[in-house]
Protein backbone atom coordinates (compact mmCIF):
# COMPACT_ATOMS: atom_id res chain seq x y z
CA UNK A 1 0.00 0.00 0.00
CA UNK A 2 3.04 2.12 0.41
CA UNK A 3 3.51 2.51 -3.40
CA UNK A 4 -0.12 2.93 -3.61
CA UNK A 5 -0.25 6.43 -6.22
CA UNK A 6 -4.57 7.22 -6.72
CA UNK A 7 -5.21 8.10 -10.58
CA UNK A 8 -7.07 11.19 -11.69
CA UNK A 9 -10.38 9.34 -11.82
CA UNK A 10 -9.73 8.61 -8.21
CA UNK A 11 -8.45 11.82 -7.18
CA UNK A 12 -11.68 13.26 -8.86
CA UNK A 13 -13.97 10.73 -6.39
CA UNK A 14 -12.24 11.95 -3.35
CA UNK A 15 -12.33 15.98 -4.19
CA UNK A 16 -16.62 14.88 -5.51
CA UNK A 17 -17.49 13.63 -2.00
CA UNK A 18 -14.48 15.24 0.03
CA UNK A 19 -17.51 16.86 2.11
CA UNK A 20 -18.97 13.63 3.79
CA UNK A 21 -18.49 13.43 7.06
CA UNK A 22 -17.32 9.66 8.21
CA UNK A 23 -18.54 8.22 11.09
CA UNK A 24 -17.34 4.90 13.30
CA UNK A 25 -19.89 2.65 14.83
CA UNK A 26 -20.04 -0.46 15.81
CA UNK A 27 -21.85 -2.53 14.04
CA UNK A 28 -25.63 -1.75 15.21
CA UNK A 29 -28.71 -2.13 13.32
CA UNK A 30 -29.56 1.60 11.62
CA UNK A 31 -33.16 2.00 10.29
CA UNK A 32 -32.11 4.49 7.65
CA UNK A 33 -28.91 2.14 6.86
CA UNK A 34 -31.32 -0.67 5.99
CA UNK A 35 -33.29 1.56 3.73
CA UNK A 36 -30.13 2.37 2.46
CA UNK A 37 -29.27 -1.10 1.70
CA UNK A 38 -32.73 -1.84 0.17
CA UNK A 39 -32.23 0.77 -2.33
CA UNK A 40 -28.70 -0.22 -3.22
CA UNK A 41 -29.84 -3.78 -3.86
CA UNK A 42 -32.89 -2.49 -5.42
CA UNK A 43 -31.18 -0.28 -8.48
CA UNK A 44 -27.69 -2.08 -8.14
CA UNK A 45 -28.17 -5.50 -7.88
CA UNK A 46 -31.75 -6.36 -8.89
CA UNK A 47 -33.11 -9.84 -8.83
CA UNK A 48 -30.41 -11.20 -7.28
CA UNK A 49 -32.43 -12.13 -4.33
CA UNK A 50 -30.56 -9.74 -1.86
CA UNK A 51 -32.91 -7.03 -2.99
CA UNK A 52 -35.96 -7.94 -0.91
CA UNK A 53 -33.68 -9.51 2.01
CA UNK A 54 -35.74 -8.83 5.73
CA UNK A 55 -34.07 -6.56 8.37
CA UNK A 56 -33.04 -10.37 10.17
CA UNK A 57 -30.91 -11.72 6.83
CA UNK A 58 -29.54 -7.94 6.35
CA UNK A 59 -28.12 -7.89 10.06
CA UNK A 60 -26.87 -11.85 10.04
CA UNK A 61 -25.40 -10.81 6.32
CA UNK A 62 -23.80 -7.69 7.47
CA UNK A 63 -24.01 -6.80 11.37
CA UNK A 64 -23.13 -10.15 12.80
CA UNK A 65 -19.08 -10.55 13.42
CA UNK A 66 -16.68 -12.63 15.58
CA UNK A 67 -14.13 -10.43 14.52
CA UNK A 68 -13.14 -6.80 14.86
CA UNK A 69 -16.07 -5.24 12.63
CA UNK A 70 -16.57 -1.95 11.93
CA UNK A 71 -19.42 -0.47 10.43
CA UNK A 72 -18.49 3.26 8.78
CA UNK A 73 -21.16 5.58 7.93
CA UNK A 74 -20.55 8.31 5.38
CA UNK A 75 -22.97 11.43 5.95
CA UNK A 76 -23.62 14.98 4.27
CA UNK A 77 -22.56 17.82 6.87
CA UNK A 78 -24.64 19.48 9.07
CA UNK A 79 -22.90 22.29 8.81
CA UNK A 80 -19.98 23.78 6.01
CA UNK A 81 -17.51 26.73 6.04
CA UNK A 82 -20.66 28.96 5.12
CA UNK A 83 -23.24 28.09 7.26
CA UNK A 84 -25.54 25.13 8.72
CA UNK A 85 -27.53 23.23 6.36
CA UNK A 86 -30.68 22.73 6.94
CA UNK A 87 -32.20 19.52 8.21
CA UNK A 88 -30.67 16.19 9.40
CA UNK A 89 -27.88 14.52 7.63
CA UNK A 90 -28.40 12.39 5.14
CA UNK A 91 -26.34 9.11 5.03
CA UNK A 92 -25.21 8.48 1.86
CA UNK A 93 -23.11 5.41 1.74
CA UNK A 94 -22.14 2.34 4.49
CA UNK A 95 -18.99 0.27 4.59
CA UNK A 96 -18.76 -2.91 7.00
CA UNK A 97 -14.69 -3.13 7.83
CA UNK A 98 -12.48 -6.00 9.53
CA UNK A 99 -10.04 -4.64 11.26
CA UNK A 100 -7.35 -7.29 11.10
CA UNK A 101 -3.37 -7.26 12.45
CA UNK A 102 -1.97 -6.39 9.60
CA UNK A 103 -4.64 -3.96 7.27
CA UNK A 104 -8.16 -3.08 6.62
CA UNK A 105 -10.98 -5.84 4.94
CA UNK A 106 -13.65 -4.25 3.22
CA UNK A 107 -16.31 -6.84 4.04
CA UNK A 108 -19.35 -4.39 2.25
CA UNK A 109 -20.44 -1.09 0.78
CA UNK A 110 -23.43 -0.28 0.20
CA UNK A 111 -24.52 3.38 -0.84
CA UNK A 112 -26.76 5.61 -2.42
CA UNK A 113 -27.34 4.59 -6.20
CA UNK A 114 -26.87 8.12 -7.38
CA UNK A 115 -25.87 8.69 -11.48
CA UNK A 116 -22.41 10.44 -11.46
CA UNK A 117 -21.51 9.33 -7.87
CA UNK A 118 -18.44 7.19 -7.63
CA UNK A 119 -19.18 6.69 -3.81
CA UNK A 120 -17.53 2.92 -4.08
CA UNK A 121 -13.90 4.59 -5.04
CA UNK A 122 -14.15 7.22 -2.53
CA UNK A 123 -14.96 4.49 0.05
CA UNK A 124 -11.77 2.73 -1.02
CA UNK A 125 -9.72 5.62 -0.73
CA UNK A 126 -10.90 6.44 2.55
CA UNK A 127 -9.73 3.11 3.69
CA UNK A 128 -6.28 3.38 1.92
CA UNK A 129 -5.96 6.35 4.26
CA UNK A 130 -7.41 5.29 7.32
CA UNK A 131 -4.63 2.23 6.81
CA UNK A 132 -1.98 4.73 6.54
CA UNK A 133 -3.55 6.59 9.65
CA UNK A 134 -3.08 3.59 11.36
CA UNK A 135 0.11 2.07 10.29
CA UNK A 136 -1.26 -0.91 8.41
CA UNK A 137 0.22 -2.07 5.65
CA UNK A 138 -2.39 -3.80 3.42
CA UNK A 139 -6.33 -2.97 2.46
CA UNK A 140 -7.89 -6.34 1.55
CA UNK A 141 -10.99 -5.64 -1.05
CA UNK A 142 -12.26 -9.33 -0.84
CA UNK A 143 -13.20 -11.64 -3.52
CA UNK A 144 -12.58 -10.34 -7.21
CA UNK A 145 -13.52 -12.45 -10.20
CA UNK A 146 -12.05 -11.73 -13.30
CA UNK A 147 -13.81 -10.40 -16.16
CA UNK A 148 -16.96 -9.40 -13.87
CA UNK A 149 -17.85 -6.09 -15.25
CA UNK A 150 -19.64 -5.35 -11.01
CA UNK A 151 -15.32 -6.25 -9.78
CA UNK A 152 -13.78 -4.60 -12.67
CA UNK A 153 -13.29 -1.40 -10.01
CA UNK A 154 -10.76 -3.61 -7.34
CA UNK A 155 -8.22 -4.18 -10.06
CA UNK A 156 -8.04 0.01 -10.66
CA UNK A 157 -6.25 0.06 -7.37
CA UNK A 158 -2.10 -0.34 -8.40
CA UNK A 159 -0.38 -2.14 -7.23
CA UNK A 160 -2.31 -4.35 -6.29
CA UNK A 161 -1.82 -8.46 -5.81
CA UNK A 162 -3.82 -11.33 -5.95
CA UNK A 163 -4.05 -14.46 -3.41
CA UNK A 164 -3.81 -17.60 -6.30
CA UNK A 165 -3.59 -21.17 -4.67
CA UNK A 166 -2.94 -19.98 -1.45
CA UNK A 167 -0.10 -17.65 -1.83
CA UNK A 168 0.01 -13.42 -2.58
CA UNK A 169 1.10 -12.69 -6.44
CA UNK A 170 1.47 -9.54 -7.96
CA UNK A 171 -1.22 -8.25 -10.20
CA UNK A 172 1.51 -8.72 -13.56
CA UNK A 173 2.78 -11.84 -12.23
CA UNK A 174 -0.96 -13.76 -11.29
CA UNK A 175 -2.18 -12.91 -14.71
CA UNK A 176 0.29 -14.56 -16.40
Amino acid sequence: MSDFAPTRSQRRSQQQHANLVSRVLSPTFVPDHYQLYLRYQTLRHAGGGMDHDSIDQYSQFLLQSRVNTRLIEFSTPTTTDDCTVPGAPEVKMVSIVDVVADGLSAVYTFYEPERGSSYGTFGIMWLIEQARQMNLPYVYLGYWINGSRKMAYKSQFRPHQLLTDGHWQDSVTASR
